[in-house]
């Protein structure tokens, strides 16, 4: 069994496992998930699933490990950024000003048209369309920073999807910096 094997068939119980481990915090999931990221990012993961032939549970003790490390750890990544990010989760609302608004829409005829911004624009297409044909990563990256585009609010992008807020926020943000580093490999960006 491969150690993407046995995530799919022990998702429900890491999840469980996460919001055992954090006493039902509104957090859990998005633990659960950032742990199976941590796994399947892991250069030893395919040793311990092999390991977890001959000893059964190694993949759950080392998940368990994720978990607890993760939340518990003063200086562990989730800790450090999640759990301060979480006072602003769904007090972040986008308030567009209608005439700021209109005001853009009408000045945007009297605008030059500006061949640069076309052709980044262009680029930043087929960068994400390249993405979307690449690893399963990049292809989450490119869906969910192709509907951020659209909707440019995380809270319903999570209520569509199912895919906790800060995951969102997360993917969508390591996109940009996909794009940006893809866009200064091309020399388009200085």
């Amino acid at each position: 069994m491969t150690c993407n094997e046995w995530i799919q068939n022990n998702y429900t119980n890491i999840c469980e496992w996460s919001k055992n481990i954090t006493r039902g915090d509104q957090l859990s999931k998005e633990l659960a998930h950032y742990a199976i990221w941590q796994m399947l990012e892991h250069p030893k993961r395919e040793a311990l699933a092999m390991r977890e032939r001959d000893f059964p549970d190694t993949l759950k003790y080392f998940m368990l490990s994720i978990i607890r490390n993760s939340w518990y750890g003063k200086k562990s990544p989730f800790s450090l950024v999640e759990k301060q990010h979480r006072t602003d989760i769904g007090q972040v609302k986008k308030t567009i000003d209608e005439k700021s608004f209109w005001d853009s829409v009408a000045n945007a005829k009297h605008e030059e048209y500006d061949y640069y911004k076309d052709e980044l624009i262009e680029a930043i297409q087929a960068i994400l369309n390249e993405m979307s044909k690449s690893t399963d990563r990049e292809w989450y990256l490119a869906k969910l920073f192709k509907m951020w585009i659209e909707f440019q609010n995380f809270s319903e992008m999570s209520r569509i999807t199912g895919i906790p807020r800060t995951s969102i926020s997360k993917a969508v943000k390591e996109g940009k910096e996909y794009i940006l580093h893809e866009l200064y490999l091309r020399n388009l960006l200085s």
